[in-house]
């Protein structure tokens, strides 16, 4: 049976039920008495306490006539009341509604040796504002809206506060019986015997994690109702309702508003209606209601509608015969609308992306997405371009307990601008299938070269890349070794040559201590490597096909002090080819087999500048003697020459892949210069470094990064620097120097950034190869680069922004991307405009296309946005974040 303690309060207050003995009233009638004003009660002050102690606790009663039990709670063993043959007391000390401290239900002065006491029911804020902080007026604190103060973080922002809930400790009942107690406070009570109770007085009715508050209260304990009048309130953890009157089924979980307020403190949720129920299930439905994401006193979106309900624990709500308002305005009618209030899954509409362009015009996408089953869902975006058609976009998402999977399809009928069906696939799936097995899919293909330009995509994850990825892939890890087994396909969409498809490739890597002082490694794999032969353009060499074996087995030691380290290699490069396709003059199955020995040793030196700054200086020396093979006859399926570049000088092979080696007998020198902080972290860096031959190459042997004609006895110098000159600021350097021509520049590349935050961003960037030497005119056309970048993000107020982009081809005097936008944010809602001019297709460099845009992105707390980014995707390839936080409020 549920038990109600109708309690006396441990402060100022009365018990609400008592023993027949002590009550005048009787089972039929109850004695009428004059209540003591409940908003100002006096008493004699304490003696040296902010607080008068209180006496020992009022007796627990017994009412047989409804078998409701009030005791008092030992946590409650201060009660006082002083001895009356009337239920009513007068109490001298101040009550809490819970043993939070953050929300006094009675303000007290002394006055003449007495204690004043008024009643106070409206919560403090839960966090203290800063030090030396003016305090602000609280004008919505009845729905607990904080607002920010002066010098505390938040303060001045697009937000004027943020909605806190005050510290009630509503969760303290743990078990069964305690969640089921219906325990009541008020200061003064009057009860029929076997009827009902009457508080006045500061009422608090709290069961397990739900309490109401109110002037005036009507309690039957037999059928656990609850009439209440006054200011009342109703809280549980999360929500908030306000009122002129509610009642309350305690038994059932369910409680009724009228003229109320509501606040979903997480979800910045408020509104209002003419009546608010409140289930066991934790829904809310309203009458005539409004519902708003806005700050309270700001209006500038609402939904509002003749019936809403809020499934709280889904994460949805539902409004009926709606009204979207804009400053009160009605703007929009909808018999039935769907919106989410947190992050949980459920079908419905997406909110839909609007753009416009020269070449498309009118780019409206709807997306629909279906929560069909807690592991696999789908979103279906049917997407209208004017000047093209239809598109029918979807994407379906399945996950189970070994992988992930995902996969897109687009399709438009009949492209009006193409004259033709156009459409994308794209598939994806990454899974852990057994113990140290791993699986990766990544397929993507489209139906022509330009779909990707002309159309792109919208919820789709299909990368726009020259060369669209097509890969089966296998690995197991075990014990220092691994083993991967992959097919790699590509298409080709740029106009340009398909690279070698490796169908398939079986890999064996792995390493091994010897003895605790020596390292083994080795690398093992089989490929077979194919290609379209069709294409006119391949050289005769650029035809060849077949299989390649290759394994690199290598000893190594490290000698490591903190002063010194010294690191002598050993290494073996073999491949066996099964080739077809060759030119007549190759063989069918040569192979490649050449020792590799290399010694590299570094010195260290330090220095201090005072406590905060240590300087080191670190000569390197690394000798490199790699075997000298004549590789004329080697196909080339996956190798390509090292840049010159700091670390690359230090490579041993001088290539990537596993087809080249480049024969030398050589001795870089490098010396970087770092800064550290106290904390160890570096703040500069510089360095420079130069190769010194000790005998020639050439083409059949390999050339070494920066190589002209393999006589030189000395590389170009490589340089290279970095500077976080501040938390904020950040400078990159990297640079050719030409050793033979007075060290001019053959290329060179320098970034600086400045970061204060994450709304403030100044990028710019300088790229410049035109004085490299490239290796036939044609790499120099297609290759040869001299171009700015410049981006910035920047707030030109607490609520406006701006974002800016403009990237110039300076060789061939050609506008890259032209992008400008300006941001507008409040607390609830967010407009962004972007106006872009980009190249659109690049394939042709003698004949750029560009196109032109101005795209609309609006952003509705709570709801989500819609709209087109409009280009500022850059912003991830600049800061490496998702820039989808940026919808964030």
């Amino acid at each position: 049976m549920q038990e109600a303690g109708a309690t006396a309060a441990p402060e100022a207050r009365s018990s609400a039920s008592t023993t027949p003995s002590e009550n005048t009233a009787t089972a039929s009638s109850s004695q009428a008495e004059k209540p003591s004003e409940p908003q100002k009660v006096t008493g004699a002050a304490p003696p040296a306490a902010p607080r008068p102690q209180a006496s020992a606790p009022a007796p627990a009663s017994r009412s047989t006539a409804s078998r409701t039990e009030t005791a008092a709670p030992a946590a409650r063993a201060n009660e006082s009341s002083e001895p009356s043959a009337e239920s009513t007391s007068r109490q001298v000390t101040t009550q809490q509604v819970a043993a939070g401290d953050r929300y006094d239900q009675f303000a007290c002065t002394v006055d003449n040796g007495q204690w004043v006491c008024t009643q106070n029911p409206v919560a403090r804020s839960s966090v203290a504002p800063a030090a030396g902080a003016k305090a602000v007026a609280q004008n919505y604190a009845y729905l607990d809206w904080y607002r920010y103060t002066p010098g505390e973080e938040g303060f001045g922002g697009a937000c004027a506060g943020e909605y806190r809930e005050p510290a009630l400790n509503l969760g303290e009942a743990k078990t069964l019986e305690e969640q089921q107690t219906i325990f009541l406070e008020a200061l003064r009570s009057s009860t029929v015997l076997g009827g009902t109770t009457q508080l006045q007085g500061g009422i608090n009715m709290r069961q397990g994690q739900r309490l109401l508050t109110s002037d005036e209260a009507i309690y039957d304990a037999e059928s656990q109702t609850a009439s209440l009048d006054g200011k009342v309130t109703y809280r549980e953890p999360g929500l908030l309702m306000v009122g002129e009157s509610a009642r309350a089924d305690l038994n059932a979980g369910h409680t009724s508003f009228h003229n109320a307020e509501y606040v979903m403190h997480q979800e910045h949720l408020r509104g209002s209606a003419n009546s608010i129920e409140r289930f066991v299930d934790a829904r809310v439905v309203m009458n005539d209601g409004r519902i708003t994401f806005c700050e309270p006193g700001n209006n500038d979106w609402a939904i509002a509608a003749d019936d809403l309900e809020i499934h709280t624990e889904e994460g949805y709500g539902e409004a009926r015969h709606a009204t979207f308002e804009v400053a009160d305005i009605p703007v929009l009618y909808l018999p039935y609308f769907y919106f989410p209030i947190d992050d949980t899954r459920r079908s419905g509409f997406l909110y839909p992306s609007v753009g416009y362009s020269d070449t498309d015009g009118l780019d409206i996408a709807t997306p629909y997405y279906f929560n069909l089953a807690p592991n696999y869902d789908d979103t279906f975006t049917p997407r209208y371009v004017s000047e093209r058609g239809l598109v029918l976009e979807n994407e379906f998402r399945y996950m189970n307990t070994w992988s992930m999977n995902t996969l897109s399809t687009a399709y438009i009928n009949d492209d009006d601008l193409y004259g033709d069906s156009r459409w994308a696939l794209g598939i994806e799936h990454n899974g852990n299938p057994a113990d140290n097995w791993f699986t990766r899919i990544d397929y993507r293909r489209i139906s022509d070269d330009d779909y990707l330009d002309d159309l792109d995509t919208t919820n789709l994850e299909i990368a726009k890349e020259d060369d669209l990825d097509q890969i089966a892939m296998a690995r197991y890890e075990g014990d220092g070794w691994t083993f991967t087994g992959k097919v790699h396909k590509y298409q080709t969409i740029d106009g340009g040559r398909e690279p070698y498809e490796q169908v398939p490739q079986f890999a064996l890597t792995g390493q091994e201590v010897i003895a605790n002082t020596a390292l083994f490694a080795y690398q093992a794999e089989y490929t077979y490597f194919d290609r379209d032969n069709d294409d006119t353009r391949l050289t005769e060499e650029e035809r060849v096909i077949g299989s390649r074996f290759h394994v690199r087995p290598s000893i190594s030691y490290s000698w490591d002090r903190p002063w010194a380290s010294v690191k002598p290699r050993l290494t073996y490069w073999y491949s066996q080819y099964d080739l077809s396709d060759q030119p007549e003059n190759w063989s069918k199955a040569p192979s490649l087999g050449i020792p590799i020995a290399s010694l590299d040793s570094t010195l260290k030196f330090e220095r201090g500048y005072g406590a905060d700054l240590t300087q080191t200086l670190e000569p390197r020396i690394k000798l490199i003697h790699t075997a000298s093979e004549d590789q004329s006859e080697i196909p080339n399926f996956d190798s390509e020459r090292l840049d010159l570049n700091y670390y690359n000088l230090f490579n041993e092979t001088g290539y990537s892949g596993n087809d080249k080696v480049a024969g030398t007998s050589q001795a870089t020198v490098g010396l970087s210069s770092a800064f550290y902080s106290q904390a160890g972290l570096e703040r500069a860096r510089v360095g420079v470094a130069q190769a010194y031959y000790f005998e020639d190459r050439d083409e059949e042997t390999g050339f070494r990064p920066g190589d002209v004609d393999g006589t030189e006895s000395r590389s170009n110098l490589a340089v290279l620097a970095s500077w976080n000159i501040t938390p904020e600021l950040r400078f990159a350097h990297d640079s050719e120097l030409d050793d033979s021509d007075n060290l001019q520049m053959v290329q060179q590349n320098y970034r600086l950034s400045y970061q204060p935050d994450e709304s403030r961003l100044i990028y710019l960037s300088y790229r410049d190869n035109s004085g490299s030497r490239f290796d036939s005119q044609r790499d120099k056309d297609e290759n040869e680069i001299r171009q700015t970048d410049f981006a910035f993000r920047w707030p030109i107020s607490d609520q406006w922004g701006m974002i800016g982009r403009w990237q110039e081809d300076l060789l061939r005097d050609e506008n890259i991307e032209t992008l400008l936008g300006v941001e507008y944010t409040s607390c609830c809602w967010k407009i962004r405009v972007t106006g872009r001019q980009w190249v659109d297709d690049t394939d042709n460099i003698e004949d750029i296309e560009t196109d032109t845009g101005i795209f609309f992105e609006f952003v509705l707390r709570g709801l989500g946005s819609f709209g087109q980014s409009g280009g500022r995707e850059f912003l991830e390839d600049i800061t490496g974040k998702e820039e989808d936080a940026r919808n964030a409020f």
